[in-house]
This record gives structure tokens, sequence and C-alpha cells, in this order.
């Protein structure tokens, strides 16, 4: 009964890292999500414009499934297009 305990102890423990690396990377796409809204709305309209609205789509729906470094991949690609990066 101790050594299950203990088990489960550890296991927790191994994974509280984890927990938190996914809050920042959460925290990462929330933020670039408001940098890239920010951008759009002072942006000329243009294709480069369009293209950088659907990366930041493409970032919004990775991070909605919990691929956030994808998420903050596409969204630092739309940053990169809108010359704000």
């Amino acid at each position: 009964m101790k050594f299950a305990f203990a088990l489960v102890a550890v296991s927790v423990l191994a994974l509280a890292p984890a927990a938190n690396a996914a809050d920042a990377r959460l925290k990462d796409c929330v933020q670039l999500s408001k940098q890239v809204t920010a951008a759009l709305e002072t942006a000329q309209p243009g294709s480069t414009t369009d293209t950088a609205r659907q990366e930041a789509n493409t970032g919004h729906n990775y991070c909605g499934i919990q691929m956030y470094a994808y998420g903050v991949a596409h969204y630092t690609k739309a940053l990169q297009l809108l010359g704000k990066s």
C-alpha cells in the first residue's frame, strides 16, 4: 500500500512541470493572438494582410486543439507578414 501511494505521489510530481509548460504555451498563444489582432486592425488591406489573417486563423485553430507550438508558429508568421516581428 505504501508503495502504491509513493508511486502516485511520484507520478503527480513528475507531471506537474508538464502542466506548467502547457500553461506557458497557452499564454504564448493568447499573447500572440492579441498582438496579431492589434496589427491587423492597423494594417492596410491587401494580399499580405489576407495571408496574415489566414495564418492567424490557423494559429487560433491549432491553439484551440492544444497544439500550442504550431499555433505560436502561425501567429509568429502572421506578425512577420505584417512587419511586426
